[in-house]
Formats: C-alpha cells, structure tokens, sequence
C-alpha cells in the first residue's frame, strides 16, 4: 500500500460491474470476481507521519475513512478511479492504492466492527462482505472459462507438493473422484497466471467448494486456484498428454 498522487483506472472493473448489475449471469459473476481480486483501488484514509521512498516513517499513523450505512454497519471506501472518489468527496484526500487482499485482510481482522468495503458507493454500489469474501474463494473454484479465452498452460515451476499431498488425501475418500490434473495457467485477460486443477468426478458441485477451500490453505494471500470438470471440452483439450498426479485405483480379482 502506497501514498498515490497519479490517476488510477480500472476500466475492465467497471465494465464488468455494469454488465452484471444489467445482468447477473454466472459467466458475468465469475468475471466481476476475477476483476475485483486483480484491481487497484484508491481508499481515502487518514495519515500522520513521514514517507520516505515509499516507507512509512517510525511513529507514523493512518486510518482509513469508514461509511456507515442506516444500520451502524461500517465499511472501507475502494474508488475505482479519481472521479467516482469525486462522487464522495471534491476535497483533495489523502488515498492508497489498496489492492482486493489487503481490504480483505483488513475485513477478516475486525470483523466485529468492520462489516465489509464497497467499491464505488456513490455509483454501482458493490458491496462485499466478509460473506461475500468467503464465497469470492469457493465461487473461484467452479469457474467457468469462455469458450474464446487464450490460455496457455504449463507445469508450475514451483511445484505446490504439500497442496497435492493434502488433494490426494482427500481425494482418497471420495470414489466419486477417478483422477486429477495440476497444471499453471496464464489467461489473457489476467496478468499473473493461475493454478488450474482438473477433476473427473461425478459429483464436482458438492465437493468444489471443499477442494477449492483446501487448495487456498497452501496459497499465497495474491495466488489463486481454477477448478474445471475434465468432461468438459477445455478439460478435455488441457489433459492432452499429461499426466494425472491422482487417479483412483481400480481392484482387480484376476
């Protein structure tokens, strides 16, 4: 988080949120999600103290600026840009540049006086939760990938062997599931690329949730896991000469 003083835009954001607000598709949800973690947003705040090169002096204090709504329920201000930050106030304030993780750190570590942030109140009015937060990681994990998305795939080069330990053991307990590929996936539409798990199983949208919520525990607060049906035609094309690191056993009696 740094003191900003050159104009931030999110323009794909603000596409997105008036698409759903017009429609509310899967396809539209699972968009605004990806978009919301991979923006910048300006959040007016309050600041005591020095910044030297970008550091926070010793001593330093800041606050960030609530707005409460009829129901004493506060939440962190998140602007997409200078002119929906004008919507709210046309004095020159002191703002971040905050990013999805840290208002989410920020949510889950007072949450008993902070409801939650909402991104361009004065405008499309996007209110997240910490509810919402904990849906955010389950929703990512029965994404959806556009037919016409350019993906490239590849092995991790870091390759997340605890996370594949922990899959496996609880892939073990499931005959639904027959096998599983991990590959890295870097989107055209995403700067940084993404961990993408496909599953074979029967019953993909009861055990999703449990999968992508375990998958997270091994993740870095900016990485993020895709989860896809391997029946499905991007599953199918993306399993092409790789191997699965799980498949089920199958009992033979001769």
């Amino acid at each position: 988080m740094i003191d900003v003083n050159v104009p931030v835009t999110n323009v794909e954001l603000v596409n997105i949120m008036n698409e759903f607000i017009n429609e509310k598709t899967s396809q539209n949800e699972i968009e605004l999600i990806n978009q919301i973690q991979y923006a910048h947003f300006l959040t007016p705040m309050n600041f005591e103290g020095e910044i030297e090169d970008n550091i926070v002096k010793k001593d330093s204090t800041m606050s960030f600026k609530l707005l409460t709504n009829t129901s004493n329920e506060s939440f962190y201000m998140a602007f997409t840009d200078w002119t929906e930050l004008g919507k709210w106030s046309t004095s020159k304030e002191e703002t971040l540049i905050i990013k999805y993780d840290d208002l989410k750190t920020m949510v889950l570590n007072d949450i008993n006086n902070i409801k939650g942030f909402v991104i361009n109140p004065f405008n499309q009015n996007i209110i997240i939760t910490s509810e919402l937060i904990d849906y955010f990681t389950n929703r990512k994990s029965e994404v959806t990938i556009k037919e016409k998305t350019k993906v490239m795939l590849g092995e991790p080069a870091n390759y997340p062997q605890e996370m594949v330990n922990e899959l496996t053991r609880f892939f073990k307990q499931y005959k639904e599931i027959e096998s599983a590929y991990l590959l890295l996936a870097h989107y055209e539409s995403i700067e940084k690329p993404n961990l993408l798990l496909i599953i074979d199983s029967t019953n993909e949208k009861e055990l999703y949730s449990q999968i992508g919520s375990l998958a997270q525990k091994f993740l870095a607060k900016d990485e993020y896991i895709d989860i896809v049906q391997l029946k499905s035609e991007f599953g199918v094309s993306s399993t092409k000469n790789v191997k699965p690191f799980y498949r089920r056993k199958k009992w033979k009696l001769f």
